[in-house]
């Protein structure tokens, strides 16, 4: 996991991802049609315009989704000391590039559900061309923040080769009370971490050994 202290930090990591498909998101999905008003509660980098020391910023997780059954996702341990810095799947993407982890971009947002009734989720994106995180940074850049307004947020498509995600800017406005009160999720804990002993077999299998409260 990692936060970033400037868009040209987020841009370094824009740049080095490979592109990847198109994936349920965490906490906020969307389907096929669909669109939302949203706001962001985080800043993307640190050096943001609005940051906010007490909401911090947006993470970045390097995330394994295994080729044999998507829905089998786990945070990549290569660069951790807890766990040694050994990744299973990353040692197995020098000979097979599916098995390469891919970067998520996690950042808070209040999603407006219903008129005037917003909920407090998380949207979970990659630098992929059809999803958001390259359009964010750009928007970061062009305002200097991304939290001073609201967004439109849509889906079209509903399969891995046409699925686009869309992001377009709104009015510019103060954050309202009914924003503001809602809590902030744990950007930390949003994808499982296993020990490398136990990764070959969740990834082949979708079996596990440790407990389900395991995170990063």
């Amino acid at each position: 996991m990692k936060t970033f202290s400037s868009l040209k930090d987020i841009e370094r990591q824009a740049a080095a991802s490979p592109s990847a498909g198109g994936g349920t998101k965490k906490y906020f999905s969307l389907k096929d049609g669909d669109s939302y008003r949203i706001r962001f509660r985080q800043e993307l980098t640190e050096d943001s315009d609005n940051y906010d020391s007490d909401r911090g910023a947006a993470v970045s997780i390097d995330v394994i989704t295994s080729p044999i059954n998507w829905k089998w996702k786990v945070a990549s341990t290569a660069g951790s000391d807890k766990h040694g810095y050994r990744c299973w799947a990353s040692e197995r993407s020098k000979s097979d590039s599916k098995w390469k982890p891919r970067a998520h971009l996690l950042v808070n947002v209040a999603v407006e559900i219903e008129p005037g009734q917003w909920e407090a989720r998380v949207v979970d994106t990659t630098f992929n061309q059809r999803h958001i995180g390259l359009t964010l940074i750009e928007y970061a850049k062009e305002f200097g923040t991304i939290t001073d307004r609201y967004y439109k947020y849509s889906r079209t498509g509903s399969g891995a080769s046409d699925t686009n995600y869309n992001l377009i800017p709104l009015e510019v406005s103060d954050e309202t009370d009914d924003i503001s009160d809602l809590p902030l999720h744990d950007l930390d804990n949003m994808y499982l971490s296993l020990s490398y002993d136990e990764q070959e077999a969740y990834l082949t299998t979708g079996e596990r050994t440790s407990s389900p409260g395991d995170a990063w």
